[in-house]
């Protein structure tokens, strides 16, 4: 699986996230569910083939824990974020999005509707 840094550009550049490339079926489908925690500096990076708010939309059945949900349009914009409990059945953006970040949600304050992300990809 392919992982990506993502550095948001307006802000702390050097608040880095090493998150896993979420882009098939199977890695979308399955996301956090069963994991028994993540750390500060990991996250899911889903993509989609096109803006949408359905597509990007999650469910956070079978959570152990809450996330922090970033939404980004196809030019690394950042349209919408919220704090996404365990056991919530639905989460969706307010605009159209192509990227939907998961991370550990002592991370939302780190990102702002309006900041640039880069995404860059490691080994």
């Amino acid at each position: 699986m392919k992982k990506v840094s993502v550095t948001n550009k307006t802000r702390n550049k050097n608040n880095i996230i090493k998150a896993k490339l979420c882009n098939t079926f199977l890695y979308k489908l399955r996301g956090y569910m069963f994991y028994e925690k993540i750390y500060e500096d990991e996250g899911l990076l889903f993509v989609e083939d096109f803006e949408s708010r359905i597509n990007t939309a999650i469910h956070m059945l079978f959570m152990k824990f809450d996330l922090a949900i970033i939404w980004i349009n196809s030019h690394n914009i950042i349209v919408d974020k919220r704090l996404a409990k365990r056991w919530r059945p639905f989460y969706i953006s307010a605009k159209a999005a192509k990227y939907t970040l998961e991370t550990h949600k002592n991370r939302l304050g780190d990102f702002q509707v309006n900041d640039e992300l880069v995404f860059k990809e490691i080994n």
